[in-house]
């Protein structure tokens, strides 16, 4: 796969190409089922399959109050369309220029004319274009009129409720089903750092924990505490996560702390990444210290039990 980076949107190709266009934060099933069809197209038709998407999401540029926190940074979405086996994926700056643009002149300007479009992919519910002026029904009288062939891809839903990145965001912050999320997304939400210097008073308490610095742009799990693997290099370990504000101790800010399960290591420094497979309970207030220290216990001797199971 070969990714560009568009900032001058100068960018130009002669192959026939199959286009899929949209955001794809968090690349999850209803995405996937969208690549693959780009996929067959390309296959079946001697074209090229490109996804065509944006750095960051409009509203960062349009409306930053309203813009959601990410399901995905930019280098875990190079890595998972990787996976799916595209040809090309181009990442375009979402600026005053596109954010002004027709949505006519868009697909001319850039899609047919730089792009030789002859297959156009997206979602059932796809704006484009000035004020997301452009929608699906233009879509079709664009594709008559510049020679492409447009292909809608349905709403995929779960329990009745269509899958879309605002759904699951909505799973990982406010209610922290990660499991479904993990279902939703094909594989598990994860957040990667580098870890830092931290309070220390897991050590103190028996419990050494990996102290994550984080991007603060990606979508935080409801608080609480979690079953996670963590990801060291090319190996990955168990781990009891605290995503949180350390109410105990009275500590200013959002800490995603992690006890990882038989491993005792010095990883200040290094880089890490953190999977969400299971929310275990709440984040909770103890009287003393003592009752911390056994709720961890009870924790980890939780965790490793779970996880006797699994295998």
């Amino acid at each position: 796969m070969r990714v560009i980076f568009n900032y001058n949107r100068k960018n130009s190709m002669k192959e026939p190409m199959a286009i899929a266009l949209g955001t794809f934060d968090g690349i999850h099933i209803g995405h996937q089922m969208l690549i693959n069809q780009l996929k067959l197209i390309s296959s079946t038709t001697g074209s090229k399959s490109l996804v065509y998407t944006f750095l960051t999401n409009p509203l960062k540029l349009l409306s930053p109050k309203n813009a959601p926190p990410k399901i995905m940074t930019v280098s875990e979405r190079i890595q998972k369309f990787q996976g799916l086996g595209i040809d090309y994926l181009v990442f375009n700056p979402f600026d005053s220029i596109l954010a002004s643009m027709s949505p006519q002149g868009f697909i001319e300007d850039i899609l047919v004319s730089k792009y030789n479009l002859k297959y156009l992919v997206v979602g059932y519910d796809f704006r484009f274009g000035h004020m997301a002026s452009g929608d699906i029904a233009l879509l079709h009288s664009l594709s008559q009129k510049y020679g492409f062939e447009l292909v809608v891809i349905p709403p995929l839903s779960l329990e009745k409720k269509v899958i879309s990145s605002s759904f699951i965001r909505e799973l990982i912050q406010t209610e922290g089903q990660m499991e479904k999320v993990s279902m939703l997304l094909g594989g598990h939400y994860s957040i990667p750092g580098r870890v830092i210097h931290g309070y220390g008073r897991g050590r103190d308490l028996g419990f050494p924990t990996a102290n994550l610095e984080f991007d603060v742009q990606k979508a935080i799990p409801k608080y609480g505490i979690y079953l996670t693997k963590v990801s060291i290099g090319a190996v990955s370990y168990w781990g009891m996560t605290n995503v949180g504000i350390n109410p105990t101790f009275n500590n200013k800010g959002l800490f995603i702390e992690t006890n990882i399960l038989d491993f005792d290591d010095d990883l200040y420094g290094r880089r890490i990444k953190i999977e969400f497979l299971k929310r275990i309970r709440d984040e909770i207030k103890f009287i003393s210290i003592e009752d911390l220290k056994e709720q961890i216990s009870k924790d980890i001797k939780w965790a490793k039990n779970f996880v006797y199971k699994l295998h």
